[in-house]
Order: structure tokens, then sequence, then C-alpha cells
């Protein structure tokens, strides 16, 4: 008979059900794909600024960061593209902490304007990079989603929060710990829902109160976390989430880095439950080497 295999891990925030299976590594892997190619001159470039919505918020004079409404809006409340930098090469794994703090600082901005429209009950932030991570453009940029209902997701974040303390989680995934800076902690979870798969947990607050100090020390510590994250995991192609409660619901921020080094097949599409092929505590290990180098 075969051995009995351990039962899922949740994760303790979300509620999400991950099956860690190492031996299935090498099992339908697919190769990051890279960035999209550009279908002609970059609408996010600097020159091209009529090419796209008007500006809803542009931080340095020249614009260093600009928030636009996006052209192909999803059918929800809002949504909103953040154009991260001028240069179309960059990516957020280079980005010096004070540039890093200016893209930080518009996602907060925003996201309290958002929250502050009638009717708004929950804002998804979030960045795609690369083809397997669902990027249509190359230049790097973020999006925002305000939704008039509040998505699975965050409602179980809601319901968890009554009966998790972040400190306690924290305390749980010590082993696994990465790096601290200021209030925030980077780690490799438990239940981790990808290989290399980390979340960096801040202070007790939502994103939209989220102040200057807060943000300064994520900023110092997300393009090094991101980084190193990409290379232990041999990965190009990644997407950032940034959860925060529904709105009027208190309770902390965590961003999850998400490499993506293959794609979810019908046992996950099915069933909700994502297999990781790599053990988190073996992450930990890999991701902790990056950084120190």
């Amino acid at each position: 008979m075969p051995s009995e295999a351990p039962p899922p891990r949740v994760d303790p925030l979300t509620g999400h059900a991950v099956v860690i299976a190492p031996a299935r590594r090498a099992i339908g892997a697919a190769r990051p794909e890279g960035l999209p190619p550009a279908a002609g001159p970059c609408p996010f470039c600097p020159g091209h600024e009529a090419e796209t919505e008007a500006s809803l918020l542009e931080l340095g004079t020249p614009w260093q960061v600009r928030v636009v409404a996006n052209r192909f809006p999803l059918p929800v409340a809002g949504h909103e593209v953040l154009v991260e930098h001028r240069d179309h090469g960059a990516d957020l794994a280079g980005y010096a902490p004070e540039h890093a703090l200016q893209v930080l600082a518009a996602l907060v901005q925003r996201t309290a304007a958002l929250e502050a429209q009638g009717g708004v009950r929950a804002v998804v932030p979030f960045r795609n990079r690369g083809r397997r991570a669902g990027s249509s453009q190359p230049h790097p940029h973020a999006q925002l989603v305000a939704l008039d209902a509040v998505p699975p997701r965050l409602a179980a974040l809601a319901e968890r929060l009554a009966e998790v303390r972040l400190a306690d989680v924290l305390d749980a995934e010590s082993p696994r710990h990465l790096a601290t800076r200021g209030s925030w902690v980077a780690f490799a979870p438990f239940a981790s829902e990808r290989a290399f798969h980390v979340r960096l947990a801040g202070p007790s607050r939502r994103l939209a109160a989220l102040d200057e100090t807060d943000l300064e020390a994520l900023a110092g510590l997300l393009p090094a976390v991101v980084a190193a994250t990409l290379s232990a995991a041999g990965a190009t192609d990644y997407n950032v989430l940034f959860t925060s409660p529904p709105v009027g619901v208190r309770g902390p921020v965590f961003l999850d880095v998400l490499p993506r080094t293959g794609g979810d097949a019908g046992f996950e599409l099915g069933s909700g439950v994502t297999v990781c092929v790599v053990d988190p505590d073996e992450a930990a290990r890999a991701v902790r080497g990056q950084l120190r180098e």
C-alpha cells in the first residue's frame, strides 16, 4: 500500500490549501518565457504620455512614477496602472531604495484614494512581470483594482484575522525567516503557494495607512528580496501581490513574491489546492544564500 501522504498545509492568513510535493519538481515544469515583445512605441515611456489616459498622480519632476486609468479596464469599480519607472528596461529587483520608496508611496496614495470612493469594498494591488506572470507590457508597472464586493481571498483573510495574530504567525515561521527591516519580516511561508514563494509581513495596519517610516523600511528590503528570490528560483517571470484587508477591517498588510516557474494544471484548477514542488525550508536556505552574496 502507498505510504500515507501528509495533509495539505493551510495558510493561516488566507486559508489557502497547499500540497508540498518536492518529488514532482521535475514533472511538468515550464521554463519562464520572459517579457512580452513591444507592439510598437511604448505608451509608458517618457514622451508618450498622450498615448495613455490622463495622469491621476505623478511623483517627481520630471515624473519618476506615474499613475493613470487603465485603458482596457476590468469591469470593476476602478482599475489603474502605476508606471513604476521612466526607464523601459528597469525592474523592481534593481530599484534603488529611493526609487522603490516613490513606487510604494504612489501605491499607498492611490489605494487610499480608491478606498475613499463610495461603494468600494476592497482594493487589490499587484504587479505582473513576464508573460508567464500575465504581463502584456514590458515596461515596469503595477496595477490597482478596486472592487465593489469583497473577493474570496480577502473575505477569508478578514475572517481569520479575528482568530489569528500576526505575531504568532511570524513566530511560527521563524525557521524560515530570511531578512528583517524595521517592522517588516521576509520569510518563506510554511504553506508556500509556489516554489520559492516569499512573503513580507509588516505593521499591523492597512496598506492605505502605512506611514513614511513603514515605507522606507519596505523600500530598503523589497528590491533585495525580489532579486534574491528570482536568483534562487532561476526565474525571470514573477508576480507580487499586495494584500490588505477589506475596507473597514483592521489588520496587517503583507506582500507575496511568487516566481512563475510552472503553471497551474488540472488538479489545481479543479480543487483550488495549489501544489508547491519546492519545500519551503529548502527555499528559505536558497534565498538566504542569495541575500548574503
